[in-house]
């Protein structure tokens, strides 16, 4: 054997007893299922670039498996399970960087690697690859059954610290007893060990209906416009069942439908679209419309439906006095918070001006006059911001009608002092009438005062006969015949 056979062979064996003998862990990398990982290798002792032999390899079962190597003459070679995942970027040697880059990252690419670099000094360094995968149980859910999320780590370490974002926003929720469209999305798993920090993120799709994401949502609709009530399903629908009815807001009964409702063909069901529409809305036309669908999930059929309430809006007027009040008057008002008064003027070329006025939900015009005809609008807006908008006509009827109810009161207020004044006219006539009747008495007696006697003496012998048969009826003891016999 030559010497410089012999020399290669010392530096082999050296190698081998020198890497069966490692037992230190240079570093950790956790990336995320199906990414691309990067396990550093990097000499940092060696300023000058050298022709450089590089040993890639892994640890199963205690058993070395070469992964990738590149010998000193440049020729590469690579392992036979997976030849295209597996790489290390030539242009880096310059650098003295000898990083294995692996694609499409799997769970059973998880351990240790080892890194040997044989160029003008000898170098070894090892990896430890973790892989971090979100997974759910089941894959693909209805809306309503439960929902199992794992973040699973291989191989798996003692995790420090392990946090679920769901749609960027922290989550503390790991099982969904009753999963809805709400908890669709990216759901991402961090997790921190030995400060090396890795995550991943899986998509979740809900089956059911997307459009609006939950039950009891709000649509609110001015008297006389026209409202779109939305319903569309996700993928999974297979057929149609009652696709809208409706249903009272107070008590748990049907309703019919408004006459200008209008139902979207579903045909084909791919489009998955069945919203409606109301051409015209009318007073009475509030209520619970409910869209529904029969999804198929794993050769189950399930029934997915949503439930929102109409909210009519219109505005009351009302005049007294010259005065007209407008009330911003809703079917439900529990979502408002407040409302604002309008003042809108059109002018030339379309231009318009708007005021606000008020923000109270009844407006109040003390004086209406000419200037007030036109257009008046309420808005109503909830925590959320603005929830719509109703537009009042002032004509000029209603200005007429104002201006009669000012006229009435104003002849009403005339008659009543009319009334009052010939009440007290007439009394006091009844009082110097009676006073005039006492004073004719008086006077008429004066005139005769024989005949004024006459009927004084009249009146005295009356009496005295009277007193006369009194004594005589006592003494007799009632009876008087005797004592005339």
């Amino acid at each position: 054997m030559h010497l410089e056979q012999k020399v290669q062979f010392l530096v082999v064996l050296g190698l081998a007893v020198f890497f069966q003998g490692a037992k230190c862990l240079d570093q950790e990398v956790i990336v995320a299922y199906g990414s691309v990982a990067v396990l550093p290798c990097v000499d940092d002792s060696s300023e000058n670039p050298h022709p450089s032999a590089v040993y890639w390899s892994r640890i199963v079962d205690n058993v070395k498996k070469t992964v990738w190597r590149r010998e000193k003459s440049g020729l590469e070679f690579r392992s036979v399970n997976s030849p295209s995942r597996v790489y290390c970027p030539a242009p880096n040697y310059g650098k003295g960087d000898y990083s294995l880059h692996i694609t499409g990252i799997m769970d059973e690419d998880g351990g240790r690697y080892v890194c040997m670099v044989d160029g003008k000094t000898l170098m070894e360094k090892t990896v430890m690859l973790r892989i971090v995968k979100v997974s759910f149980s089941p894959p693909i859910v209805m809306e309503g059954f439960r929902l199992d999320t794992k973040c699973v780590i291989s191989p798996k370490p003692e995790i420090k610290k392990l946090q679920w974002k769901l749609n960027g926003k922290a989550t503390d929720k790991a099982v969904l007893n009753s999963v809805s469209q709400s908890d669709s999305g990216n759901w991402t798993c961090r997790v921190s060990y030995n400060n090396v920090v890795g995550k991943a993120t899986a998509f979740l799709q809900v089956r059911g209906v997307s459009t609006p994401p939950a039950d009891s949502s709000m649509v609110y609709a001015a008297v006389g416009s026209s409202v779109s009530l939305p319903c569309v399903f996700t993928e999974g629908l297979v057929q149609l069942s009652e696709i809208w009815k409706r249903n009272s807001t107070t008590r748990n009964s049907s309703l019919p439908l408004p006459s200008s409702l209008h139902q979207r063909s579903l045909v084909p069901l791919s489009s998955r679209d069945g919203s409606a529409w109301i051409q015209t809305v009318e007073d009475g036309d509030e209520g619970i419309y409910t869209c529904s669908g029969m999804m198929e999930l794993t050769n189950i059929r399930m029934k997915a439906q949503r439930s929102m309430q109409l909210v009519t809006a219109r505005v009351l007027s009302s005049s007294s006095k010259g005065q007209m009040t407008l009330t911003c008057h809703l079917s439900n008002f529990s979502q408002v918070t407040s409302y604002e008064w309008l003042r809108v003027i059109y002018g030339v070329n379309n231009t318009q001006t708007v005021t606000s006025v008020s923000t109270s939900e009844r407006m109040k015009i003390p004086k209406v006059s000419e200037q007030d005809i036109g257009e008046w609008v309420c808005r109503y807006y909830g925590t959320g911001g603005l929830l719509g908008s109703v537009t009042y006509q002032l004509n000029m009827m209603a200005f007429t009608g104002a201006q009669i109810g000012q006229s009435d009161s104003k002849s009403g207020n005339k008659v009543g002092m009319v009334f009052g004044f010939g009440f007290l006219f007439f009394v006091v006539f009844l009082i110097l009438f009676q006073m005039y009747k006492n004073y004719r008495r008086k006077k008429m007696i004066l005139l005769y005062p024989a005949m004024e006697t006459i009927v004084h003496e009249a009146a005295t012998e009356q009496e005295r006969i009277e007193r006369r048969h009194a004594k005589l009826n006592e003494a007799c003891g009632g009876d008087l015949k005797s004592v005339c016999v």
